[in-house]
């Protein structure tokens, strides 16, 4: 179903819908904290402790540790802020690549670098708020697309690109609730802060797996970091192998707009919402556990504590009415499907993590008119602790394959030159974990039909990404 330009009319009812969506979001929320801040019943011992080693395993520990920060304990001042509910973050990346062959300009290079840095309010060490936090954020990236000028690809091969300025990014208020089953979050953030998300993607430096299975952007308005939009979401965890997340994100025509630095806040008549769901198992496989059944001694040595693997699925819907279509008009409407799986398959020892991790992500958006990549799939192997002496070290092998629309082809075709079609990136990368708070990564791609034309010759491009936790 189409529209016209004619759907500018209903703005106002779309700004008052949005409006009286936020206003109850926000009431909800002050109703349950007020309801329970001072009546929460403590964790079992158990729960708490899995979901701890859970949340420790992926996010790593909350405690501060001045071994895994460059600039130290700041002579006790961490500490004694982390003491009265104040903890202070910072972050620096940057990648240094170029095309040695293929590409639209091959033999140039270029620097990209991206800085994140905040704050974290314990609410209830400061104002006795039981579970409650508040964090705020910002952004800085600058430096030249080796994409845009020189590659020529849809997928970009330096994720760090996009929004190359300052923002003011999160911006948001959590809640603990239900025994820590239940958290709600409210304010300001990205989606892919929560959702369609694995830390497997950040090993990459191409932006088809980084951040997100990326034809989930292309064209549905997904919220992605740095753009934050005003936006409220509900995790459920009923328990350690089982999670629910529900989302509902602003989505307007500017909210990909650099220019003002994450400092626009309204809602416009215009705008409209996108709603996210997402369920998601983790389980821990061929585990050997005094509850276990049959012959215990049959099972491998190794798998006593079980291979850890996550996996999900998640539905994106879009009620805003102004989603271009390639060759024309409006679309009322977008939606689509992403699923993902991660499962460690060979563990050297139980206790330390190290082994051989398979992943495998999709994105499903049929609706060709107004979607790039209808259909895109990846697929990685990540080992830690590949080589000897070398235990926190990752070894990394990722593929990329892209299903360009047709109705966009025929939008971008130029005469006498090639139809889009797909997209692939081979990607071999070795990440050395150097100290706790530094590594760094050199990196090889392989770009294949850049941009899907089969004009552009394929494309090597090596290079190395840094980073440092501050």
């Amino acid at each position: 179903m189409t529209t016209e330009l004619s759907s500018h009319q209903r703005g106002s009812d779309i700004r008052t819908a949005l409006n009286e969506v936020y206003l109850c979001l926000i009431w909800v929320f002050s109703f349950i904290c007020d309801a329970v801040a001072h009546d929460s019943v403590p964790l079992s011992t158990s729960y708490q402790s899995i979901l701890q080693a859970r949340e420790e395993a992926t996010l790593q520990a909350s405690a501060f540790d001045k071994a895994d920060h460059l600039t130290g304990n700041w002579w006790g001042v961490r500490d004694r802020l982390l003491d009265s509910g104040v903890e202070a973050f910072a972050f620096y990346n940057s990648i240094f690549n170029g095309n040695v062959s293929g590409g639209t300009h091959p033999q140039n290079s270029t620097y990209v670098d991206d800085a994140f840095f905040g704050l974290k309010f314990d609410l209830e060490k400061l104002f006795d708020w039981r579970d409650g936090l508040f964090v705020i954020s910002g952004i800085n990236r600058s430096g030249v697309s080796l994409t845009t000028d020189y590659v020529g690809s849809i997928y970009s091969v330096q994720q760090m690109v996009g929004g190359q300025h300052p923002f003011l990014y999160q911006v948001y208020l959590q809640q603990k609730l239900l025994e820590n089953k239940l958290r709600l979050k409210l304010g300001r953030f990205g989606a892919s802060d929560d959702f369609n998300a694995s830390p497997f993607y950040g090993y990459s430096l191409n932006n088809g797996i980084n951040g997100d299975i990326r034809n989930v952007l292309f064209n549905t308005r997904f919220s992605a970091y740095p753009f934050a939009v005003w936006a409220g979401a509900l995790f459920y965890d009923p328990s350690p192998d089982y999670n629910v997340k529900l989302g509902i994100f602003q989505t307007s025509e500017d909210q990909f707009n650099a220019n003002d630095n994450g400092l626009n806040w309204g809602i416009s008549g215009n705008d409209g919402y996108t709603a996210i769901a997402q369920i998601g198992w983790s389980p821990l496989l061929f585990t050997n556990n005094d509850n276990a059944t049959g012959d215990k001694k049959s099972m491998p040595a190794l798998l006593k504590e079980g291979l850890p693997g996550h996996y999900w699925v998640g539905l994106t819907y879009s009620g805003w009415d102004l989603y271009k279509r390639f060759e024309g008009g409006f679309e009322d409407h977008s939606y689509g499907f992403y699923a993902h799986a991660d499962q460690m398959i060979y563990q050297e020892t139980p206790t330390d993590g190290q082994g051989l991790f398979a992943f495998l992500a999709a994105g499903y958006y049929p609706q060709t008119a107004i979607s790039i990549v209808p259909f895109q799939i990846n697929l990685g192997l990540n080992y830690k602790g590949l080589f000897p002496t070398r235990d926190k070290d990752r070894t990394m092998l990722h593929f990329i394959y892209g299903d360009i629309s047709r109705a966009y082809a025929r939008s971008v075709h130029v005469p006498g030159q090639g139809s889009a079609r797909s997209e692939k990136v081979l990607e071999f990368a070795h990440r050395f974990q150097l100290t706790p708070w530094g590594y760094f990564q050199p990196d090889l791609q392989y770009v294949i039909d850049p941009g899907g034309t089969g004009d552009i010759p394929d494309a090597v491009v090596i290079g190395a990404q840094m980073g440092v936790t501050f």
